[in-house]
């Protein structure tokens, strides 16, 4: 019989070349996706602190394969995303229940940008319908999120995207969605600030019988939680 106890230490028997290759993941991870700075700053930014909009680092790397130019974003729930989209061209018109933000937002004004202010569901969900016109990208990330969605389509110009970021925390409101015949594809993983994994994800308008039997995503290292009334 062998009393040997067995290693406990798994880093122990770690073979050196998987070492390199967890380090090499690690360094990507912190240094080239920025998110040790991020951390360090609490805001969304990449490794040249260029702002980020805090979603997954796979919904970033997504988007950034996109022209925004010219395109006209509406943001539910404002932060480092409206200087992104900013960046990347498009005019963007944000509403927030946040005053702070919206007053720091103000602060730094642009002539592609405009932030409101409300701090009331009636107010904030109706936002979208009184800045009027349809928009290219719509992106649903701050209060009253399943309110939010019942009303988005109905702006969405042709062709354009809706982005629901925390779609893992929000089941029924990515449900919604596909009701009214969006087809949902998500990228989870880390992002920026986070020490968790969770899902930012996409709405395209679709026809497809897959999505029938979808289940909501819940990527590993993510946290379980139902956000759908938070209002």
């Amino acid at each position: 019989m062998n009393d040997t106890a067995p290693d406990t230490a798994p880093e122990a028997a770690l073979d050196p070349a998987i070492r390199v290759k967890l380090a090499r993941n690690a360094e990507i991870l912190t240094e080239e996706l920025g998110q040790r700075r991020s951390m360090e700053l609490g805001l969304p930014l990449d490794a040249q602190e260029n702002p980020l909009p805090w979603y997954t680092y796979p919904a970033i790397e997504f988007l950034g394969s996109f022209d925004f130019a010219g395109c006209r974003v509406f943001e539910y729930g404002g932060g480092n995303s409206t200087r992104y989209w900013l960046g990347r061209g498009a005019t963007v018109h944000t509403v927030d229940h946040a005053p702070d933000w919206v007053a720091h937002a103000g602060a730094q004004a642009h002539p592609g940008q405009r932030v409101e202010l409300r701090t009331e569901r009636e107010g904030y969900v109706g936002a979208l319908t009184a800045a009027g016109g349809l928009w290219d990208v719509i992106v649903i990330d701050g209060r009253w999120r399943l309110q939010c969605a019942a009303i988005v389509p109905d702006h969405l110009a042709p062709g354009g995207l809706i982005i629901l970021d925390n779609s893992d925390w929000y089941p029924r409101t990515a449900a919604l969605l596909r009701g009214q015949g969006f087809f949902q594809f998500d990228h989870s993983g880390f992002g920026p600030i986070n020490n968790y994994t969770w899902s930012t994800s996409f709405f395209i308008k679709a026809d497809t019988r897959l999505q029938k039997s979808y289940a909501n995503p819940q990527a590993i290292g993510s946290q379980v939680s139902n956000g759908d009334d938070n209002d």
